[in-house]
C-alpha cells in the first residue's frame, strides 16, 4: 500500500519554472542537473517496489522529518510487519572508490560519503520511532539505481544495493512474512503527518519579475512558444500545446513563482506574452481559479 505519493523536489520546480527566463550560472546548472538526476533515480527506485515487491508492506515515498531540532530525509520507507526498510537512493553513473571511510571518483577527487547521510536518518528515525512508541528494527540501505554505476574497494558488509543486486533483494523480500495490521498503518499515517512540505537548506536561484523573461515556455525543452491564437508550437523543439492547456500551465508557474502577487488578467497576458485579446485568457482563469473582486480590482486564486 502507497501512502504517500513522490512529490516532485521544490528547487526543482524552482529550476524547471525558471530554466529558459533567466541565465543559470555554471553551478546552477550542475545543481539542477543533479536534483533532476537523483530525483528520476527515485521514480526509478518507485517503479521497481511497485513492478516488484508481492507482500503486505506498507510505502512512504519522500519524508522530510525532524526531531529534536534536527532534519533528516528519507527517500523511501518500507514498512513491514517485522522489519523496517530505509532507503536512501542514489543515481550515480561512473566508476567510484572508497578509501577507509572516503569517497572518491576515480581521479582522485573527494565526494561527500553518501554513507554518513544514510547513517544519520538511520539514527534519527530510530529515535524518532521510538518517541513513536515503536522498537521495530530498522534496516538501511544505499541503493544504486543506475546500473553502470561502480564502486571499488566496498567492504561486503556495506549497506549498499547494487543495479545487479535487485533481483536477488526482490526474492528475500518477497519470501518474507508479512501481515500488516492496523497498528503499523497507524505508525505509517503518524509519519506522513510529521512530513515537513519544504527545508529551509533548500537552495534556488534569486530573481524577481523584472528580471524574468516573459513568454509560454515550452515544457519540453524550456525554449519559448509561439502563439498560433488556438495552439502554441515550441520555436526549439516544435512541441504543440493546445491553447487551454499552455495558458494553464503558464498561470501556475506564475502563481508557484510569486506566491504573494495577484494573479490578474493582465499580469497573466503580459507573463504569456500576449499581445492581442484577454478574452482567452480570462476564459481559461475563470475556468480554472476563483475569481474574486476587491474595490476596483480583481483577481484569481
Amino acid at each position: 500500500m502507497n501512502l504517500q505519493d513522490r512529490e516532485e523536489p521544490i528547487e526543482l520546480k524552482y529550476f524547471r519554472f525558471l530554466e529558459g527566463r533567466i541565465d543559470l550560472s555554471p553551478e546552477e546548472k550542475r545543481q539542477y542537473a543533479n536534483v533532476q538526476k537523483g530525483f528520476e533515480g527515485e521514480l526509478k527506485f518507485d517503479h521497481w517496489i511497485e513492478q516488484n515487491l508481492s507482500p503486505d508492506y506498507l510505502l512512504i515515498k519522500g519524508l522530510l522529518l525532524e526531531h529534536r531540532g534536527e532534519l533528516f530525509q528519507i527517500d523511501t520507507l518500507l514498512i513491514f510487519s517485522g522489519q523496517i526498510y530505509l532507503f536512501n537512493v542514489k543515481n550515480h553513473v561512473g566508476d567510484y572508490y572508497i578509501d577507509g571511510e572516503n569517497w572518491h571518483f576515480m581521479s582522485g577527487a573527494e565526494i561527500k560519503s553518501p554513507l554518513l547521510q544514510l547513517q544519520r536518518s538511520d539514527f534519527l528515525l530510530r529515535q524518532l520511532l521510538r518517541k513513536l512508541g515503536t522498537n521495530t528494527t530498522v534496516k538501511p540501505s544505499l541503493v544504486f539505481i543506475h546500473p553502470e554505476f561502480i564502486l571499488y574497494n566496498a567492504p561486503p558488509k556495506l549497506p549498499v544495493l547494487f543495479s545487479g543486486q535487485l533481483h536477488r533483494f526482490k526474492k528475500k523480500l518477497n519470501s518474507m512474512p508479512s501481515k500488516i495490521e492496523r497498528k503499523h498503518e497507524i505508525l505509517a499515517e503518524r509519519l506522513v503527518s510529521l512530513h515537513l512540505d519544504r527545508s529551509p537548506h533548500t537552495r534556488w536561484p534569486d530573481y524577481d519579475y523584472q528580471q524574468l523573461k516573459k513568454g509560454v515556455t515550452c515544457v519540453k525543452c524550456a525554449a519559448f512558444m509561439s502563439d498560433k491564437e488556438r495552439k502554441w508550437i515550441c520555436t526549439g523543439c516544435g512541441h504543440e500545446e493546445d491553447n487551454e492547456t499552455a495558458i494553464l500551465r503558464s498561470a501556475k508557474e506564475y502563481q508557484f513563482l510569486f506566491p504573494d502577487r495577484k494573479m490578474t488578467t493582465n499580469v497573466i497576458r503580459e507573463w504569456c506574452g500576449i499581445n492581442g485579446s484577454k478574452k482567452k485568457i480570462r476564459r481559461v482563469l475563470t475556468k480554472h481559479f476563483r475569481h474574486l473582486s476587491q474595490g476596483k480590482g480583481s483577481y484569481y486564486v
